[in-house]
């Protein structure tokens, strides 16, 4: 909705002024100009659900399952799994993971040593020359010219060597080199009962510095292409240990009254049965990454000198005991490879197992159940270069119903010199888009009948700065002259600031011939709330006293509670009631559905997710084009006006009044009925004003504002426009504002100039070697907001 007063499209308002000006949210359509098809377009949208492949169990869906419909973890299993059966391991399974034990290969280890250490010094090397030695650290290097020979040092101290490092220089002993494979295990890393991690863990030294730490044994070993590798051999359960609270959190399990523990019930059967189906290298039976399964080990130290954090988890440790040794099988009682993914979006994929609508990964409400993305138009182009310049990308889906008609099973690239045809899931990868159902709508520029708009300044702050690239691709096409300024911690005013320059000093920095049109002014999150709306005040005065014509500020998301944001707003609520040169984009309520959360990182509330970035963009889009729709973009800036104390209204007094109530008399030779010239704008001098504007053909409403003090002849008079003492005026709040800033002080800034008022413009006149009246011209005015710029 927009509220815009008839006199807002013709005042051009000095430095200090405060108009009317309208406060507006508008839906977001994507599709920007359905009516330029056929024109190349700037970027595709991406509108998608889910996250992940969408084959079998969604791990939402089971968190939805179990804690909005009460779901047990074997319901829960039947519905993602359909055709399947849930049995216990039999002995005819034993080959699946050879005495019980599996095999992860460590990637982030690939091509390096394995370099191992334990808190109470247990380290046990299998072939150590003396046998059952206990080591505080190992270093496993395979000796160069060798295929599969390593050498081992040792220490009594748990240090991790870098790969580059000697460890002899580093106080270790050289112990052996012995044929490999090479084992290393602890006196308890096998015994899941009596181990207390991390100490009778192995920590494993990673490349990055982190120490990471792993039940059962540790073995270096050569690849299928005698590549260095390094593998965790781990019993089944103790490897779902690390796997089961990385793939769902364990707090899952306090929910809903311990309802949630179904959910990883579900997720420790789903997991051993994907494990015992795994076959992915002659050395190693799975990996540790989402590629195959994600697995954390025991505990981890991300630098030395951390603390320990231990990863497994009470809650999942007892879903993996509850399900223990329970696997899902096929009709024919092969293991099945019970894939899963993060949420379906609220549908399942339907090709490995029955299609279901899931209503539990819609109840559960993820992060990713809903998702938006942007994808430029020259990274197609680049990565379809036979296309030539993009027309058209077409998405064709699977039938199966939901949205856009199931998952995107074909995407269609069209272009000036060809067509490109690839699958759905190509095209998601390619870009990374979160999932397979995604439908596409393409985004234009603008066209040849559009409106032009004038230069654009964009001062933003993190929240900005995170939305350049989306800004680039969904604004800019339409957009194109803008000057986009965004840098993170940012204020409006304010030295202390670590965004530095501030947003005032941007403004007042601003060459006369770079001065734009339009200023978008996207700050206030790293601003007291306290104090924003004076220094809104002042940058709309230093704007407008600059001649941008349009001056547009983005209000405040409002779910941060204990920010005090909603005063912020109000401020703005309030410029925008008295400034008609000012805009307030309204974003804040924009954002308050419920749906929306998703949007915000969670527990900040302010910054934005990926999918968040790009709909504050198409937000963005949207009003500047209905801004532009009602004609309220302009073309160019305005030549600036330094007339102060204007515009005029009722209730407002002081020595400017009374001269416009001299001046109305005389234009209308009033004499026996002259309106008091006491220096208070009541309804009579309102009255004659209109009067006025009627007869001089100008907007009538009663408002002094500068065609009236223009056609008076007030501007050829220099000393007319002087704010002095018991002038009472929204252009009097600048000024002691600026005072407080300038002079370090806190006078109360009311809007009435006082007798202290008077007191402090005087030692600031004395300070800038003005002469020292106690009144503020022009002179005083512009030189104490200079003083104020170079702050």
């Amino acid at each position: 909705m927009i509220h815009a007063s008839s006199t807002q499209l013709r005042r051009i308002i000095i430095a200090v002024v405060l108009l009317s000006t309208f406060l507006f949210a508008v839906p977001t359509p994507p599709a920007f100009a359905e009516d330029l098809a056929g024109q190349p377009p700037a970027s595709i949208l991406v509108n998608g659900k889910g996250n992940g492949h969408g084959r079998g169990m969604s791990q939402y869906g089971a968190l939805g399952w179990a804690t909005t419909y009460n779901k047990t973890w074997q319901e829960i299993l039947d519905f993602y799994y359909g055709g399947t059966t849930l049995s216990p391991l039999t002995d005819a399974d034993a080959g699946l993971t050879p005495n019980g034990v599996m095999s992860v290969r460590l990637t982030t280890l690939d091509n390096k040593q394995t370099a191992m250490v334990s808190e109470n010094a247990s380290l046990l090397l299998e072939n150590d020359p003396v046998p059952g030695r206990k080591w505080a650290a190992l270093v496993v290097r395979e000796i160069a010219g060798t295929v599969g020979t390593y050498r081992v040092w040792g220490s009594t101290t748990p240090t991790c060597v870098a790969e580059q490092s000697d460890p002899v220089a580093n106080k270790f002993v050289l112990v052996a080199d012995i044929a490999g494979p090479t084992n290393v295990s602890t006196t308890l890393s096998n015994d899941a009962s009596a181990a207390v991690m991390p100490n009778d863990a192995i920590g494993v030294c990673e490349p990055a510095g982190a120490t990471r730490y792993y039940r059962g044994t540790i073995r270096a070993v050569n690849g299928t292409d005698k590549e260095n590798r390094t593998v965790n051999l781990v019993k089944l359960d103790d490897y779902l240990r690390g796997v089961v609270p990385r793939e769902s959190p364990a707090a899952w399990g306090d929910l809903a009254g311990g309802a949630g523990m179904n959910a990883l019930r579900a997720q420790a059967v789903a997991a051993r049965s994907y494990s015992l189906g795994q076959k992915r290298y002659s050395y190693a039976k799975t990996c540790d990454t989402q590629s195959c399964q994600v697995y954390g080990g025991a505990a981890l130290r991300e630098k030395t000198g951390r603390p320990i954090l231990v990863l497994e988890d009470i809650r999942t440790n007892t879903a993996i005991s509850d399900t223990s040794g329970f696997i899902l099988r096929t009709a024919k009682g092969t293991v099945v490879s019970t894939e899963f993914t993060s949420s379906n979006g609220g549908r399942t994929a339907g090709t490995t197992f029955p299609m279901r609508v899931d209503d539990g990964d819609i109840a559960a409400d993820s992060s990713d159940l809903n998702w938006s993305a942007v994808i430029d138009a020259q990274s197609i182009q680049k990565k379809y270069p036979s296309i030539g310049v993009l027309l058209s990308v077409v998405t064709t889906h699977d039938g199966l119903g939901s949205d856009w008609n199931g998952y995107a099973t074909q995407v269609t690239i069209s272009g000036t010199a060809g067509v490109v045809n690839v699958s759905g899931w190509e095209f998601k990868s390619t870009f990374s888009l979160r999932s397979p159902w995604y439908e596409t709508t393409p985004i234009y520029g603008s066209t040849s009948t559009s409106t032009v708009v004038g230069p654009m300044l964009f001062i933003g702050d993190s929240v900005g700065e995170s939305i350049i690239a989306e800004f680039n691709s969904i604004v800019r096409p339409a957009y194109p002259n803008v000057d986009y300024q965004a840098l993170s911690s940012r204020c409006l005013i304010g030295a202390t600031c670590v965004g530095t320059p501030d947003g005032i000093t941007i403004i007042n920095s601003l060459p006369a011939d770079k001065t734009p049109a339009i200023a978008v002014i996207e700050l206030g999150y790293n601003d007291s709330p306290n104090t924003f709306g004076t220094e809104a005040d002042q940058v709309v005065a230093a704007l407008t006293a600059k001649g941008v014509q349009r001056i547009i500020f983005v209000n405040m998301s409002t779910r941060r509670t204990t920010a005090g944001f909603e005063v912020s707003n109000t401020a703005l609520a309030n410029i925008a009631a008295t400034h008609a040169n000012v805009t307030v984009l309204d974003w804040n309520t924009y954002t308050t559905d419920a749906p929306k959360w998703s949007w915000f990182v969670k527990n900040d509330n302010v910054h934005l997710t990926a999918t968040g970035k790009t709909e504050f963009a198409l937000y963005l889009r949207a009003q500047f084009d209905a801004l532009r729709t009602q004609g309220l973009l302009p073309q160019t800036p305005g030549a600036p006006d330094v007339e102060i104390g204007l515009p005029l209204r009722t209730n407002q007094k002081g020595d400017m009044v009374k001269l416009v109530q001299k001046s109305l008399n005389a234009a209308f030779k009033l004499k026996k009925k002259a309106i008091p010239t006491d220096g208070i704008f009541g309804k009579s001098t309102k009255a004659l004003v209109m009067r006025y504007e009627t007869a001089m053909a100008l907007p009538v409403d009663g408002v002094v504002d500068v065609d009236v003090w223009k056609s008076l002849g007030l501007d050829k008079k220099p000393r007319a426009a002087v704010l002095r003492l018991g002038t009472q005026h929204p252009s009097v709040k600048v000024l002691q504002a600026t005072l407080n800033r300038v002079l370090k002080i806190t006078l109360k800034t009311s809007g009435y100039y006082d007798g202290p008022t008077v007191y402090y413009v005087k030692q600031f006149q004395q300070r800038a070697k003005l002469p020292a009246t106690g009144n503020v011209n022009r002179v005083t005015w512009l030189a104490l907001m200079t003083t104020a710029d170079r702050l």
